[in-house]
């Protein structure tokens, strides 16, 4: 068994864990849930041995191994997918090394008898201990992950540099599994995932044999993996054994059972009390009032479960109307070299309407977006924005490129709007972050407080025009809900892409579902488009859509040879170049108009507009990159 004992830490005065304890079976699937912020990664730091608590201790058998995914990419862009995934297996890699030069030297005719029978012996110890060393082939085990992951066989020699950061974040999980740890952490492990990917990851984890902790905000993730939820709640813990939902519904329950039970002895002991101030001053009662007295102080209190109810506050500025026509896409085309996204598509989005975007993964929602956005060119067609539309973007991957080196207060006073900037305290209170909380680090927030501080820095900028990529990621379901409300009642236009339902329910009156790289419009929210479709819910959805355009795909191979793919990674070479100038340069502005004296000078106007270029430019670049990188993947 391995323990939690009694963990209390507190920072900055706050009390993050109070007293948490509580056992987990060696192959037992846990799932650690509770609002953000709430200490869950924190307590994942302290199980992993990365934080010493500042109570109780964390109780394991000797030897016993735990696994934690990491938040950075490999180094060496050259290795290939495969090897870098099997080179987290350093004594196995080692092995093999010395057995390749065993036979190599065995073979080679120049050693003497008494050389062959000592090689001999030494190539039969090292294989024996190779063969002892995992119950599973190692080789055979990587493949079946990077393929569950959803890489393709042919992909498995590609250099790493080829691929995207999500891609790359995928060999990492791969490398983590392969080493089946004792005790797998998993911190949001499907925010890099498509559908598939995480439908395959949930079987994996139900029929690991050793023990998981799991934390995410994916609901149905989480009801498909773990049979036992403990929720952190104001320093504390909920401890129930089953399902996911079926601990909503027992939660529910028994803080209504625990607030009757409290009301009716608090009534209880308010009649006491009034009995006993009344029999006090009779002096034939006085001895019947003593007796009350100590009945109540024997009295075993109810205590009243306190749920920790805070929440941010979401509204976002209005600029003021804008014209009829907020963007016009006429004719556009977009492929990423022989991979066709989106052919000859027409699409307009009105003022003041509400607008999300469905469908299967690949098929052009975030590269529509991009587009509408100017922040990809397009291979035909043009996009036009009307006049007034001030814009308001959060990009799927917008708190993970907040600059780590800044406060989180400096990270909204450098995002902020003018008008704004003296306001950059109370905003932040509003997002749950209040007092000393504002001068912490972004690189030591947690995902989903990341995820709040970069919803602050939308709420600090005045919009008429909301572009949402996939938001829900890393945010809380209390989170969800709120930011959901926001967007409802915001008074301008909005556009979202979105896997989420229940975050989706209601929220348009208009969805743009992507299939066969065309749009197809429905008059109505989520549910009618899977109501129309016939299918239960976006995995479904989002499956049998895939299902049919893999099967166009299946007789499709690489056209790629040696000369083409040297004269991609040439140019690819050319692109990482330019984006690390463009980069610097940035940098070098943002640092200059952190100072408070920046705004004085005569050249501030130009240095602005300096950073806007930059930072068009950049994005640019970054779409080339990708573009280039997925046609070296295809």
């Amino acid at each position: 068994m391995y323990y939690v004992r009694n963990i209390g830490l507190s920072f900055g005065g706050r009390q993050i864990l109070d007293d948490v304890s509580f056992m987990i079976n060696p192959n037992e699937k846990l799932g650690l849930i509770g609002r953000n912020g709430a200490g869950k990664t924190t307590l994942f730091k302290i199980i992993a041995g990365e934080l010493s608590p500042d109570e109780g201790s964390i109780d394991l058998p000797k030897n016993v191994t735990i696994g934690v995914l990491a938040q950075f990419l490999p180094e060496n862009k050259e290795k290939s997918i495969i090897d870098e995934t099997m080179s987290i297996l350093e004594e196995y890699n080692s092995i093999d090394r010395q057995v390749k030069d065993l036979e190599v030297q065995i073979s080679s005719g120049k050693l003497n008898d008494d050389e062959v029978t000592k090689a001999v012996e030494k190539l039969t110890s090292l294989m024996d201990r190779k063969t002892m060393m995992y119950d599973y082939n190692p080789e055979a085990e990587a493949e079946v992950l990077l393929k569950g992951l959803g890489f393709k066989s042919e992909q498995l020699k590609d250099k790493i540099g080829t691929l995207s950061g999500g891609w790359q974040m995928r060999i990492e999980l791969a490398k983590l599994l392969l080493t089946r740890p004792d005790i797998l952490l998993l911190d949001e492990p499907t925010n890099h995932l498509d559908i598939e990917s995480i439908i395959w990851f949930e079987q994996y984890i139900k029929e690991y044999p050793k023990a998981v902790i799991l934390i995410s905000h994916d609901e149905e993730f989480m009801q498909n993996s773990v049979k036992r939820i403990v929720e952190i709640s104001l320093g504390g813990i909920f401890d129930y054994k089953g399902t996911y939902r079926n601990y909503l519904v027992h939660k529910e329950q028994m803080l209504e059972v625990n607030a009757s039970a409290f009301e009716n002895q608090q009534k209880l002991i308010k009649d006491k009390e009034m009995l006993i101030d009344r029999f006090r001053a009779k002096a034939t009662k006085a001895k019947m009032a003593q007796s009350m007295i100590k009945q109540l102080d024997k009295l075993e209190r109810v205590e009243l479960i306190n749920e920790d109810t805070s929440s941010m506050k979401v509204r976002f500025p209005y600029a003021g109307r804008s014209v009829k026509s907020v963007a016009k896409v006429d004719n556009l085309s977009k492929s990423y070299g022989d991979n066709k996204v989106l052919i000859d598509v027409d699409f307009e989005i009105l003022k003041d309407e509400k607008i999300s975007f469905v469908g299967q993964n690949g098929m052009g929602k975030s590269t529509l977006l991009k587009a509408i956005l100017s922040k990809i060119p397009v291979d035909k067609g043009n996009v036009k924005i009307g006049d007034n539309v001030v814009l308001g973007y959060y990009a799927q991957d917008q708190s993970d490129t907040l600059d780590g080196s800044l406060t989180i207060l400096e990270t909204l006073e450098k995002n902020a709007h003018k008008d704004y900037y003296t306001s950059a305290r109370k905003i932040l209170g509003s997002f749950m972050f209040s007092g000393e909380d504002v001068e912490k680090k972004v690189s030591v927030l947690s995902g989903g407080e990341r995820a709040r501080v970069a919803l602050a820095c939308m709420v600090a900028q005045p919009a008429n025009f909301l572009v949402f990529d996939e938001p829900t990621n890393h945010l809380d379901v209390s989170s969800k809900k709120i930011l959901k409300q926001a967007i409802m009642s915001f008074e301008g236009t909005v556009l979202i892409v979105s896997h989420d339902r229940s975050f989706l329910e209601s929220m348009s009156p208009r969805t743009i579902e992507f299939r066969d790289h065309k749009l197809i419009e429905h008059l109505g929210d989520i549910n009618y488009v899977l109501e129309k479709r016939k299918v239960e819910d976006l995995r479904t959805f989002t499956l049998a859509a895939e299902e049919k355009s893999s099967k166009k795909k299946e007789t499709k191979s690489s056209t790629l040879n040696y000369e083409e793919r040297k004269k991609l990674q040439r140019k690819i070479n050319y692109v990482e170049r330019d984006i690390a100038k463009l980069e610097e340069k940035i940098t070098t502005l943002q640092t200059e108009m952190s100072d408070p004296k920046f705004f004085m000078q005569a050249d501030s106007d130009e240095k602005m507009k300096q950073l806007g270029v930059h930072e068009k430019e950049l994005e640019v670049k970054m779409e080339e990159w990708e573009e280039f990188t997925t046609k070296m993947e295809s």
